[in-house]
């Protein structure tokens, strides 16, 4: 080997490194890894940057210099120290080659890390930055800025104190006439800025922003698009500073980002880039955003550019609903230009967020004001952009949209019959948003959707026709069984035809809607099971890997087939589909593999035991799925590099590794655990063979499932441990719930589980940072209250305590929305928001709480006293509906709970209850007539004097609308509100005006939507004719009439009330006073078969 300590042999191993040769590169580098151990090797770098002629030789000795320095450093005497100071800030200002002089640069800023890691001064460092940034020569002026930015990168810490100074180089350098000289200014600018964004001196560099815009400017108009995304960068990073670096500047900011969208000549990674940072404003700087007054215009903005793009917009409003590649496919006729879609997509992701993030009080109005001009627009592509941005705003603001269906709908329904398909594409997807985000009030206009919605069925354009099946997905599944019957024969007819269509997207989306179709019609589904199992059966065994979508969607729809008819029915059609599902499985398609597991998670909760000959193979495969590695690892180091770097003191960032972040990975994962929870909680004791490697894959600290880095896993992880509880238990003999205050003899491995779940959740709550994996723990903790009872929290945590405490101290902190999860910085001030609504986190909390109160009773009134404090300001009248509905829900639930303690919450309430029972909202009305019925049932007599008050209050509320009398109309309030009432005669008849009463009640019967409060009502107007009550028996034949109406086929009364129905109407027929008026009511009943049924019930 060569002595390298000899100039001219270094030169000649320097120069292979350039060798467009691999094997001599490494040949070079092999050669050069022993001499650049020796600290001497730094002043024989020095010297071939010094004197070589050969440009290659100077820069890599320059790179390779920057390399050693920071560790050598410190092995330097004083003079080479001070030598290498000086040599280094000539070489660099007197080298003629730019990568060279930038390869210099950087070594110099490695030299500055070394010099003050020592603790020692370097006055000429900042004497060169301040004289080069005055140099005549630009070359020399777009140096100082390169080495600034890496100086930035290296000791940050050092340029603080001169932040100001270095504000107003950098002011300078954007104005300067050179464009090398801007452009190397901004990457300075931002450079700093990443490194200081978090300390208070980036305060120093508010002058710059504007500047930095226009060197952006600049650059768009010269191409240096890279530069431009550099500066958005760093402004987007800006936006998630808690330092309010970008606020005196978002006027300005935003306008330059709409200017780059709007542009026709900016290449797509400027928009995406210039889209982000709106987005980033948006989400940290919304309320700040709508005190500039800059919603509307961005919006109009927005709209406008909708408008502006391609006619069709069907492709890009599914690929922005999570839905990309459903429409718009390679199938469909009427593909939309890449670059086109990209911007029409960008525009409606921008209007998502601000409907998210935006208080609704500065936007809902200017939006919903925009929809209604475009979509009155006698311009059909406003008309399209009127009825897209109602749609993507569906989600933001479905409170309030709810709250005005009743003016949306009809401009909407009739723009799905728009002469252009472009806007029947959008007026769709906007309906098909209100059905899956303005539950259940949007079903309340089922007679005027359908019909529509079936019209759309039957239009020319598959892209309708797929849209038309979103809206079905979602309408149809939340609809009743008696609704839906008289649509079903047309419905599935028309859904039957689009499954065989030419059109993959179109039989995909007709898939969906059959499969929410099944659930919805239940049992009315069995006659079009054959036909549509059939075509089915023709779908789930596809090996073309284009078909994988539509054999998956088969696959996943016959899943819901089996819930809807159950497992008498199904039994013949679960092979086949467990067949499909293996094959799937092995096919290696993440798609096909989530498809399958839906598929599986839906039949166990039908076939159930039927599944145990497939866990031995099933369950395994399942894990193994679940316990796939998130993080990849993407290059591997050899030990040689691994060596250099742990001697030169380095690290490698990412470490060779990246996070697993494929849509189709994580959606496998997370419908694997679906599948796991759904086996074990239908299969219980067949489970338990699986159940400890089931806990090793979902709950193993740190390694498990629940602690996956992805939210949507650690959630649905978090979920199915219920299921692992209700198996164990199940084992241990306890197959019911435990009776108030019972305490469970729960054996060794039961308790362990518990408090495993139990622990779980509640760490989750008090610091999982995302909202999705919090609900999903209350929602579980909430269920294993539910079958464990006291004993689920008496469970011991890790500080060997009770978790009753942190179960507590969590909900406290959700109340307080304390917890990281709901922490969110908005960097423009502290003014509370109390117009949107959390439903995410907040509903589930108050469930948990209603839960907590039926397990402790009385007992929960100590924290109570606590949690309603906190829960009052829920119910204020500037909160949203739901708010206000969530809020005296629980109120309601937790008052049924605690028996006469309750009343110390009575004068509080009382005002809250009358503004509830009068709001606009059936919710809200709802719950506020609960609240009085389970204030009247826990505290008795003692409500008496208030009855007056709260019949008056309740009066409006309990007259049922004739547009409200058939199903899936609503009118849960006027249920509500009629057993509440009810509640009022059985605690004191005496305080209640019968005369005045009896009949609103009748009048308003049968119940429509709760039927759970239907034994209460008819067990007290039973009670009244027991007692022959004088009001009662004056009004004999209309109470026989409502005892009779839940016994006729059709009703939907539950048998509880069944039974007191027959049982009064006995007793009348029985008594020879009575007996008449219920053989006249019989003999008057139009169906004959309702006659004969009622007759011999009673009779029986």
């Amino acid at each position: 080997m060569s002595d390298l300590t000899n100039p001219v042999n270094l030169g000649n191993v320097l120069s292979l490194l350039s060798a467009n040769d691999t094997a001599t590169v490494k040949k070079g580098e092999k050669q050069l890894k022993p001499f650049l151990k020796q600290v001497a090797s730094a002043h024989h770098l020095l010297n071939q940057i010094q004197n070589s002629q050969n440009i290659s030789v100077r820069h890599h000795a320059a790179l390779l210099l920057k390399k050693k320095l920071v560790v050598f450093y410190a092995k330097f005497n004083k003079q080479h120290r001070a030598e290498m100071k000086i040599h280094l800030l000539n070489l660099m200002v007197s080298e003629p080659e730019k990568g060279v002089r930038t390869a210099i640069a950087g070594a110099v800023a490695t030299l500055a890390k070394g010099v003050f890691s020592n603790n020692e001064e370097w006055p000429e460092l900042f004497s060169s930055l301040m004289q080069m940034s005055q140099e005549p020569n630009e070359q020399l002026r777009a140096l100082n800025y390169s080495l600034l930015a890496q100086l930035s990168e290296q000791v940050a810490t050092q340029l603080k104190p001169h932040v100001a100074t270095l504000a107003q180089m950098f002011v300078m350098g954007c104005q300067d006439s050179s464009s090398a000289v801007s452009e190397a200014a901004l990457s300075a600018i931002a450079s700093l800025i990443k490194e200081i964004g978090r300390e208070p001196e980036v305060m120093g560099l508010q002058c710059v922003i504007n500047p930095m815009l226009g060197v952006m400017n600049n650059c768009i108009q010269n191409g240096s698009e890279d530069i431009v995304i550099e500066g958005l960068d760093v402004i987007q990073e800006a936006c998630l500073l808690e330092q309010p670096l970008v606020n005196d500047h978002l006027e300005v900011i935003v306008q330059f980002t709409i200017n780059i969208l709007q542009s026709k000549d900016c290449e797509n990674g400027v928009k995406q880039s210039a889209g982000q940072t709106l987005i980033n404003i948006i989400e940290f700087r919304p309320k700040l955003m709508a005190k500039k007054n800059l919603v509307g215009p961005v919006l109009a903005t927005l709209m406008e550019m909708i408008a502006k793009t391609d006619s069709s917009a069907a492709g890009s409003l599914f690929s922005f609903n999570a839905r990309e590649g459903v429409l718009g496919g390679d199938d469909d006729d009427d593909d939309e230009d890449e670059p086109e879609m990209d911007v029409q997509r960008l525009a409606q992701t921008t209007i998502d967020c601000m409907a998210i993030n935006i208080p609704s009080k500065y936007f809902i109005d200017p939006a919903l004001a925009l929809c209604a001009q475009g979509m009155g627009s006698p311009d059909s592509h406003m008309r399209k952009a009127g009825c897209a941005v109602l749609g993507v705003i569906a989600e933001g603001c479905s409170d309030r949209i709810r709250e005005s269906l009743d003016s949306i709908l009809p401009r909407l329904l009739q723009l799905v019959q728009d002469p252009e398909f472009y806007v029947r594409e959008c007026a769709c997807f906007a309906l098909g948003q209100f059905s899956e985000h303005c539950q259940p009030d949007i079903l309340y206009h089922n007679e005027t959707v359908l019909p529509v919605i079936f019209q759309a069925l039957d239009d020319p354009r598959p892209t309708v026709q797929g849209t038309s099946c979103y809206v079905l997905e979602y309408f149809c599944e939340s609809l009743q069984p008696a609704t839906l019957r008289p649509y079903l024969n047309p419905l599935m007819t028309r859904l039957a035809n689009l499954l065989q269509s030419s059109q993959k997207s179109t039989q995909e989306m007709a898939l969906t809607a059959i499969a929410a179709t099944a659930v919805a019609a239940e049992i009315d589904f069995l006659p079009y099971t054959e036909t549509i199992c059939g075509i089915i059966g023709t779908l789930i065994f596809n090996t073309e890997p284009s078909m994988f979508a539509i054999r998956g969607r088969a696959l996943e729809c016959l899943g819901h087939i089996a819930v809807a008819i159950k497992d008498t029915y199904f039994a013949r059609y679960f092979e086949l589909g467990m067949q499909s599902a293996n094959q799937a499985i092995s096919m290696n398609d993440e798609s096909l593999k989530e498809h399958s597991f839906v598929f599986i998670a839906n039949c166990a909760k039908v076939m159930g035991r039927a599944y145990q000959p497939y866990m031995p193979s099933l369950i395994p495969y399942l894990l193994e799925v679940i316990s796939e590695s998130e993080v990849v690892l993407v290059s591997n180091k050899d030990e040689d590099d691994e060596e250099d770097e742990e001697e030169e003191g380095g690290d490698d960032e990412d470490g060779g590794y990246r996070v697993h972040v494929e849509e189709g990975f994580i959606n496998a994962k997370k419908a694997a655990l679906t599948a796991l929870g759904a086996l074990a909680e239908h299969t219980k004791e067949l489970f338990m063979p699986y159940l400890q490697s089931s806990l090793e894959a979902v709950m193993t600290k740190d390694i498990g499932a629940i602690c996956s880095l992805h939210e949507v896993i650690r959630a649905e992880a978090l979920s199915i441990t219920q299921y692992f509880v209700g198996v164990v238990l199940h084992v241990n003999g306890i197959h019911e719930a435990p009776k108030f205050g019972e305490v469970l003899a729960l054996n060794g491995a039961s308790s362990d589980i518990a408090r495993l779940a139990m622990t779980a959740y509640t760490s989750c709550l008090l610091n999982d940072d995302d909202k999705l994996p919090v609900s999903y723990a209350c929602e579980a903790m909430t269920s294993v209250l539910r079958v464990m009872g006291v004993s689920a929290l008496q469970v011991v945590g890790e500080d060997n305590q009770p978790v009753a405490n942190d179960v507590m101290k969590a909900i406290h902190m959700l109340l307080s929305e304390k917890t990281p999860c709901q922490e969110k910085y908005e960097g423009d001030d502290d003014e509370e928001d109390e117009d949107d609504h959390d439903n995410l986190v907040m509903d589930a909390v108050t469930d948990l709480i209603g839960e907590l109160a039926k397990v402790l009773g009385p007992n929960f009134v100590v924290y109570f006293d606590e949690f309603q404090k906190l829960l009052m300001k829920f119910t204020k009248p500037t909160r949203s509906h739901t708010d206000r509905s969530m809020a005296i829900g629980c109120y309601a639930e937790v008052i049924a709970e605690i028996g006469p303690a309750a009343g110390k919450y009575v004068e509080m309430l009382m005002p809250m209850i009358q503004a509830g029972l009068a709001d606009s909202m059936e919710g809200v009305r709802r719950n506020s007539a609960f609240c009085v019925g389970t204030l009247v049932q826990s505290t008795g007599v003692a409500m008496a004097p208030f009855f007056m008050t709260l019949l008056q209050w309740m009066h409006p509320v309990c007259l049922r609308k004739d547009s409200r009398k058939t199903s899936d109309t609503g009118g849960a309030d006027v249920d509500n509100a009629l057993a509440s009432v009810c509640r009022m005669i059985n605690v004191s008849a005496e305080h209640v005006p019968l005369a005045q009463v009896l009949p609103v009640v009748l009048s308003s019967l049968p119940l429509r939507e709760d039927v759970s409060e239907g034994p209460i009502i008819y067990q007290c107007l039973a009670t009244l004719l027991h007692t022959n009550e004088p009001t009662a028996m004056s009004m004999l034949p209309q109470l026989v009439a409502a005892f009779g109406e839940t016994l006729c086929n059709g009703s939907s009364a539950n048998e509880q009330t069944k039974l007191v129905c027959k049982e009064i109407l006995k007793h009348c027929v029985n008594s020879s006073q009575l007996q008449g008026t219920v053989m006249s009511y019989l003999s008057q009943l139009p169906n004959q078969e309702d006659q004969q049924t009622i007759q011999q019930m009673i009779s029986s």
